[in-house]
């Protein structure tokens, strides 16, 4: 045929004849075959690495998920070791607060003792100082150590202490203390330098601080709308202690003010009265304190602090007036 090649092969079996069009097309089929199994072949290694590709994302996914677990495990772990260490730093705060203010209690206590000796007469009175002779600076300690003063800013004083009828159970009760008429969200203060001893709920004072003075005082605040400090925490005479309220058996929003001395509840007026313009009024319309013993206390509270700052100088009673 025109156009073609013949290609002939002789060999020990005879001769053989190639045209040369025919050994084209298989040659042609023959790389056709090898190129679909080659594509088959790379196709099923393509879905076999992407099979395992799909595998190791979920497996590295399943890490990332068990790294964030253990990571969120940690930090609760460490908020709550951290929250243990505040409540045991807190604890040990508010047990040291609690031994000083029993060794000052222990300290009051034996000038107290050692002034009724001296006025039944089983020993001198020595040294101890008379009220009407206390310097100004005097007095201000005291009314640092001692509920002095308003608790808070207020309208009116709408119930005193002593025996009243209860303006929500109407029935006839023993009021314990002051109660100042003030908007909810009024600021209350602290009337003397302390500790907290407690910040919480309390029946029917409702949200309730106690502050602990030392010297067997302490002062009450009830039926506050927020407390801003905690137990154990050291507070100043006039430091913010929450904000009034109306919590609890509460006929309007109120500050509910005790003041206790040697768990006895005192009537508060007086202390709330007490100024250094009234240095002496408290000393007295209070008869339950032994008010003598305590001004000895403070004045040699003062010659303590006089002698560490003037190591050298001879200090006595006599010259601080």
């Amino acid at each position: 045929m025109r156009n073609q090649l013949t290609i002939t092969i002789t060999d020990v079996h005879g001769s053989r004849q190639f045209t040369l069009t025919h050994f084209i097309k298989r040659f042609i089929v023959v790389i056709l075959l090898v190129l679909a199994l080659l594509s088959l072949v790379g196709t099923g290694l393509v879905w076999k690495f992407l099979a395992e590709r799909a595998t190791l994302e979920m497996q590295i996914s399943d890490l990332h998920r068990q790294k964030e677990l253990l990571e969120s495990d940690y930090r609760q772990a460490l908020a709550q070791q951290n929250e243990l260490y505040t409540e045991l730093n807190q604890d040990k705060m508010a047990l040291e607060n609690e031994v000083q203010a029993k060794e000052g209690q222990l300290s009051f206590l034996q000038n107290t003792f050692g002034q009724l000796e001296a006025q039944i007469g089983l020993v001198e009175s020595g040294d101890a100082k008379r009220l009407s002779e206390l310097a100004p600076v005097d007095i201000e300690l005291m009314m640092n150590k001692i509920p002095s003063g308003m608790p808070t800013t207020f309208k009116m004083i709408s119930d005193g202490f002593g025996w009243r009828t209860h303006p929500v159970t109407k029935k006839r009760s023993f009021h314990e203390g002051l109660d100042f008429s003030c908007d909810v969200g009024t600021p209350v203060q602290t009337t003397a330098d302390g500790v907290v001893e407690s910040a919480g709920w309390d029946g029917g004072y409702g949200l309730k601080v106690v502050v602990n003075h030392g010297y067997g005082f302490k002062t009450v605040y009830a039926h506050l709308s927020k407390a801003s400090v905690k137990r154990g925490e050291v507070v100043a005479k006039g430091d913010d202690i929450g904000l009034s309220g109306n919590t609890g058996l509460s006929s309007g929003p109120h500050l509910h003010y005790e003041v206790h001395f040697m768990n006895n509840k005192l009537n508060p007026r007086p202390f709330a009265d007490w100024s250094s313009r009234r240095a002496h009024s408290v000393f007295k319309q209070v008869k339950e304190v032994p008010w003598e013993s305590f001004a000895d206390l403070v004045i040699q509270e003062k010659l303590l602090v006089l002698k560490q700052s003037l190591p050298t100088a001879v200090i006595s009673p006599g010259k601080l007036n």
